[in-house]
């Protein structure tokens, strides 16, 4: 009879950590599943790659802000980020653009001829398109009533949920010696809604903000 009572225990005890086990196993997957990696969620990999993906970016404009055109020792020389502004001003008519595997192509006009030859386009194009990055280029600024505006130079679609964007500030002035090496005094670029002149009474024309928005296709 004692004999029959510890194989009855025996067997409980079994059941019992059977069942535990059991229960071990369905919490362990519950976790599992809520903090599965995804690239669709806030993972710890995504947070990874759009860190990777910011400090790109923000070295790239970081690097042509703090190139100059040429080889000089000019403190005042223009910067390939201003310069590259300063080109799509007088350049490309504040035109907008997109990246067609081969250069940069207006999207305002069909027939537009000229392309968006710039340093700060040819670097992200160097930097990020092999690597699968996808990447807009936009231009904030104050208008003459003091709002902020924004202009696209660089769009090559909606960014997903996941992307990240840089910036960099530049500052603009009137090309009052005609240096070359800002914009030119004339009404045109004065007026314009893009970048207007906002301090027309000293050399300062406007404070550019250049936002790299990117990513991963």
């Amino acid at each position: 009879m004692a004999s029959l009572r510890r194989d009855d225990r025996g067997q409980m005890q079994t059941i019992e950590g059977l069942g535990a086990a059991m229960i071990m196993l369905s919490v362990l997957a519950l976790v599992v599943q809520t903090t599965s990696v995804t690239p669709l969620t806030s993972s710890f990999t995504n947070q990874h790659i759009k860190l990777e993906l910011q400090n790109m970016g923000q070295d790239i404009l970081t690097t042509l802000d703090e190139t100059y055109t040429m080889n000089t020792t000019d403190l005042n020389a223009t910067s390939l980020l201003k310069q590259s502004i300063k080109e799509w001003v007088l350049v490309n008519n504040y035109d907008w653009y997109a990246w067609n595997n081969t250069t940069y192509v207006s999207l305002s006009y069909v027939n537009n001829t000229t392309i968006l030859n710039t340093a700060l386009g040819n670097a992200l194009s160097y930097a990020l398109i092999d690597r699968g990055v996808a990447f807009n280029v936009e231009v904030a600024y104050p208008d003459m009533e003091n709002r902020v505006r924004c202009a696209k130079m660089i769009w090559n679609g909606d960014p997903s949920e996941n992307c990240v964007t840089v910036s960099r500030i530049i500052v603009l002035h009137d090309d009052v010696y005609g240096t070359g090496k800002d914009i030119p005094v004339d009404g045109y670029y004065d007026n314009s809604f893009i970048l207007p002149d906002i301090s027309p009474d000293t050399p300062l024309h406007n404070v550019a903000e250049v936002k790299l928005t990117m990513w991963v296709m």
